[in-house]
């Protein structure tokens, strides 16, 4: 660990041999050390590459709590930052009027947003929520303004959530937002938000590179009255 702190990121590790004589222990040993390590995130092993010093990941709680960006990145002590990229009107896709349960062409208000975390893209989320449900949506400075505390002015807040995460490729869009090569592995988080009453008024997909970014879950056995028998 003292070894790795003196690395930056991304740097890549002694091989196995070089630990050996270095500390003075057999492979066996060195390899469990090596998966211990990778298992606790302070190594990234790349196939066909080699293993390196990982990069401090930031950890979302999107699947966890309906948390803003800001709000969970400043919990962490880290800087946040958003560029907004569009903030536009459209006519609403057949899979978005679907989602969002709302006519194929109507008016679908679309926020996308590019945000850093000390200064490094960590995520390219598009939102996508009915224009008549807020029509002062595009008059908002959203890059220095939580959208889920905007809506929140006008009564609109998110009562619950159906959320997934994918593995999938980048493409040259997503690549080049987020630094990252072309066909590099991303996690495409998807989110459809409902107010109270089931409405459904938010469909969102964030798309994070895979090795900068750490999602949390806590789960909870439900309580159960009485056993079956």
């Amino acid at each position: 660990m003292e070894k790795l702190k003196e690395l930056p990121p991304l740097s890549p590790i002694p091989s196995e041999r070089e630990l050996c004589d270095t500390f003075g222990v057999s492979r066996p040993t060195v390899r469990r050390a090596l998966e211990e390590l990778e298992n606790d995130g302070e190594l990234v092993r790349l196939p066909g590459k080699g293993t390196f010093v990982a990069e401090k990941k930031y950890v979302d709680h999107a699947m966890q709590w309906s948390i803003g960006f800001y709000e969970d990145a400043s919990m962490q002590n880290k800087a946040p930052t958003t560029k907004v990229l569009q903030q536009t009107i459209v006519p609403a896709t057949a899979e978005i009027a679907k989602r969002l349960a709302v006519q194929q062409d109507s008016e679908v208000f679309v926020l996308e947003r590019l945000r850093f975390v000390d200064g490094e893209p960590i995520c390219l989320v598009t939102s996508y929520l009915p224009y008549a449900l807020c029509t002062d949506l595009p008059k908002a400075n959203f890059a220095e303004q939580s959208l889920y505390a905007f809506l929140k002015e006008y009564g609109i807040a998110i009562h619950r959530a159906k959320r997934s995460i994918e593995v999938k490729q980048a493409n040259v869009t997503e690549a080049a937002y987020l630094s990252i090569e072309k066909d590099s592995p991303i996690v495409l988080f998807q989110s459809l938000g409902f107010m109270k009453d089931g409405t459904p008024f938010e469909y969102v997909r964030s798309r994070y590179p895979a090795y900068k970014a750490r999602f949390e879950n806590e789960v909870f056995q439900p309580a159960v009255e009485s056993e079956l028998p």
